[in-house]
C-alpha cells in the first residue's frame, strides 16, 4: 500500500492518499510551506516493511536527523518534512489512512446464495420430469383400453394410477408455488443481510463475488479499503 503525504492546498492541513482516499488531518495552517502538497509516499509492504521516498528531487525529508530520498523506515523512527522539519506524528499518519475490512467471507455468502436457489430451481425441474409421467401413463391407458375393449385388470390399475397421479401432482404443483416464492424470499432476505460491507453495512447488490473483488477496492459507501 503506497500513502502519499503532503500539504492540503486549501488549509494547509496534512494531506494524507491512499489510493482514491484522502484525508486531511490537523490543524488548518499546521503544514508550513516547504512542505509540498504531495511530499513523499510512504510504502508499506505486505511483510511489514516500510520505506518512505520523497515524490521530487527538491522536496526535503529527515529521517531521525539524517536528510534522505529513500529509506526503509519503521514506525519509531522521527521523520520530519521540509526545511522547517515538520514532526510527522504516526497517529496523525494512522488517524488518516482507510479502514480495512476483510470481505473474504463474502465469497461463502455467495456462493450459499447461488446454490440454494439453484436447488430450487433444480427441484422444480425434477417434479416436472416425473410429472411428464401421467400423460405417458394416460396414453398407455387408452391404448390398452383401446386393445381390450375398455376392459381389463391392466386398464383398471393404469387408469386409478393416472387419476392418483394427477391429484397428487395438482395439489404438490399449487403448493409449491407458495413454498417456492416464500422460500426465494428467505433466502433473498439472507443474502441481503449478509453480502454487505462489514465496515457500514452497504449492500454491494447482486454482483458475482469474483467480479465484485475485481472491480471494487473501496466500499462506495464508507470508504473502508477492502480486504480480498
Amino acid at each position: 500500500m503506497d500513502i502519499t503525504i503532503g500539504r492540503d492546498g486549501a488549509t494547509s492541513g496534512l494531506s494524507i492518499t491512499t489510493g482514491q482516499n484522502t484525508s486531511v488531518v490537523g490543524a488548518p495552517q499546521s503544514v508550513p510551506l516547504s512542505v509540498s502538497r504531495k511530499h513523499c509516499t510512504i510504502t508499506i509492504n505486505n511483510d511489514g516493511t516500510m520505506r518512505i521516498k520523497n515524490i521530487n528531487p527538491q522536496n526535503v525529508t529527515y529521517v531521525n536527523g539524517t536528510k534522505v530520498m529513500s529509506m526503509a523506515i519503521n514506525r519509531g523512527d522521527r521523520i520530519e518534512l521540509g526545511q522547517e522539519r515538520y514532526l510527522l506524528d504516526w497517529n496523525t499518519v494512522n488517524a488518516g489512512l482507510p479502514k480495512v475490512a476483510d470481505i473474504r467471507p463474502l465469497r461463502q455468502v455467495w456462493e450459499n446464495y447461488t446454490n440454494n436457489n439453484k436447488e430450487i430451481t433444480q427441484s422444480t425441474q425434477r417434479f416436472q420430469v416425473l410429472r411428464s409421467l401421467v400423460p405417458l401413463l394416460t396414453m398407455a391407458a387408452v391404448l390398452i383400453g383401446y386393445i381390450s375393449g375398455g376392459r381389463g385388470e391392466v386398464f383398471y390399475i393404469l387408469y386409478g394410477l393416472v387419476l392418483i397421479l394427477t391429484i397428487f401432482f395438482s395439489r404438490k404443483a399449487w403448493k409449491d408455488i407458495g413454498n417456492n416464492d416464500e422460500q426465494r424470499e428467505k433466502i433473498k432476505d439472507q443474502f441481503t443481510h449478509d453480502y454487505c460491507c462489514p465496515e457500514c453495512g452497504y449492500f454491494f447488490g447482486f454482483t458475482d463475488y469474483n467480479i465484485l473483488t475485481r472491480n471494487m477496492d473501496y466500499c462506495p459507501k464508507c470508504k473502508t479499503k477492502l480486504q480480498k
